[in-house]
């Protein structure tokens, strides 16, 4: 367990919580909530709350069931910069275990990618099988893969960014640094108009949701098979044998034994005996 501090709304105020192993950003809001925090102010959205990383200027909302020592566990323990921040969004909605997609979402158009710091090229991003593939034509015949939402979710950029395109998101990896060789590999970021980006971000966040979903699914279902499985054999084990002493299954008679006389052949050893 640790304290963490979680900011309000414009970062002004905040609100102390103690963090485990098993905490969920849903056990943080009802905390806060439990605390008379959260005001119920008119408006659309929900409130969420949002990792800030600070040292790559971007942020992202976290699911109500994603497991918040996760989350700070891939923060850089050297620099204290990153922040928890609670906050209203109308991606609540959308990121909620009740409007879980039943499969991967798709989707697929021309964006802006930053291959080099400050340099951009025009590239095919899809979106299939929760992961990313560059290509140089909408064939997507040359596609090459770019990363997995399995360790990559996607984030708003919040730092001012030189672009080719207005609206200017990113993929980050949920990891921590250390596990890259190339920090190229660990952030990618896109440029393209506002409505694209909005569309690329809420997918890309919709199959991130998928993948976290069947993991968790996919954990809780293999733990309670083990856990049923252990009860199941300890109540089909075998009682103690009880011993019976040993006896015939069959009672045979014993055979009556009637002497006989043997006259040996005229002739034979036995009869010069």
């Amino acid at each position: 367990m640790w304290q963490q501090r979680v900011f309000i709304g414009n970062m002004q105020r905040f609100c102390l919580v103690e963090i485990g192993s098993g905490t969920s950003a849903g056990d943080v809001l009802n905390m806060v909530d439990n605390q008379g925090a959260l005001e119920q102010t008119p408006g659309s959205g929900g409130w969420m709350l949002w990792e800030v990383s600070q040292d790559f200027g971007m942020e992202r909302p976290i699911r109500n069931f994603e497991m918040l020592n996760d989350v700070c566990g891939a923060w850089n323990s050297d620099k204290t910069v990153n922040l928890l921040v609670i906050k209203k969004t109308l991606l609540a909605p959308l990121l909620s275990s009740r409007a879980m997609p039943t499969s991967s979402p798709k989707c697929s158009g021309y964006v802006q990618h930053e291959y080099k710091r400050g340099k951009w090229q025009k590239r095919w991003m899809e979106l299939r099988e929760h992961s990313l593939w560059l290509s140089k034509r909408d064939t997507g015949k040359d596609a090459v893969f770019l990363c997995s939402l399995n360790n990559f979710d996607a984030f708003y950029v919040t730092r001012v960014h030189k672009a080719p395109k207005p609206y200017v998101f990113s993929v980050k990896s949920t990891d921590s640094l250390t596990y890259f060789e190339d920090t190229a590999d660990y952030v990618h970021v896109f440029s393209c108009g506002e409505s694209e980006g909005k569309n690329w971000l809420e997918k890309i966040l919709l199959a991130r949701s998928y993948v976290l979903y069947q993991e968790r699914h996919v954990v809780s279902a293999a733990t309670a098979a083990t856990a049923g499985g252990s009860s199941a054999s300890a109540a089909l084990q075998r009682s103690g044998t009880r011993k019976r002493p040993a006896q015939p299954l069959v009672t045979v008679p014993k055979p009556e034994m009637t002497p006989t006389t043997f006259e040996p052949a005229a002739g034979s050893l036995l009869a010069r005996r």
